[in-house]
């Protein structure tokens, strides 16, 4: 039993991993597009 629930528990941690990381890299992703949506609009309206 003990060995499943270690099983178990390397799948719960590698979701947990692979969804911050998605979760990570979209933050940073919106980030740089705000500020490039940002940088246009001052450029267009000085």
């Amino acid at each position: 039993m003990q060995k499943k629930n270690d099983k178990l528990d390397d799948a719960q941690t590698a979701a947990i991993v692979a969804t911050s990381t998605i979760l990570l890299f979209s933050a940073v992703y919106w980030t740089i597009q705000i500020q490039g949506v940002r940088e246009m609009l001052a450029l267009a309206y000085g």
